[in-house]
């Protein structure tokens, strides 16, 4: 087992820090006034909305970290994870590194994004102690999921809000 209350207060600063900087990045952007833009439409309130949501999140972390730091028991696992947790947590960021840095852009987006959602159910959702008809079952829904997504999220970038996708 590995002790992670000081990475998750780590990651907390950090995800805090981010939201902070996206939603003021946001309320800064240019509001394109020029040429009349409706203001529930400013190219900044996306980035706001989500900035302000993980600078929540990231409140709410931070006071769960604080209380149970209050009621903290050493003799307890508190905050530990385990070796198959860590190797899932290990892939997801492998696995975001090869979707940010080698997919997009070399293949068409709806491919590189079907292949990460794939990726991603099968890493969280397979075990070892599944029957093959269940591995069978949960890899045949993670396929089915990843295209209908990959499809719905190009579609919706480049023909509803028209977004040029790499």
């Amino acid at each position: 087992m590995l002790k992670l209350r000081s990475l998750d207060l780590v990651v907390t600063t950090i995800l805090l820090a981010v939201g902070i900087a996206q939603f003021v990045g946001g309320y800064t952007m240019d509001r394109l006034e020029v040429r009349h833009i409706h203001p529930a439409s400013i190219p900044g309130l996306l980035p706001m909305f989500l900035g302000f949501a993980i600078t929540l999140v990231a409140i709410f972390q931070l006071y769960g970290l604080y209380q149970a730091r209050l009621g903290a028991d050493d003799n307890r696992p508190s905050g530990a994870i385990d070796r198959t947790e860590l190797g899932r947590l290990l892939g997801l960021i492998a696995l975001c590194a090869v979707y940010a840095l080698f997919l997009v852009g070399r293949i068409h987006f709806w491919v590189a994004s079907s292949l990460f959602v794939a990726c991603f159910i099968m890493i969280f959702e397979l075990h070892r102690d599944m029957t093959r008809r269940a591995m069978a079952i949960t890899t045949a829904r993670a396929v089915i999921i990843a295209v209908v997504f990959g499809g719905a999220i190009s579609y919706l970038f480049e023909d509803l809000f028209l977004v040029r996708l790499p």
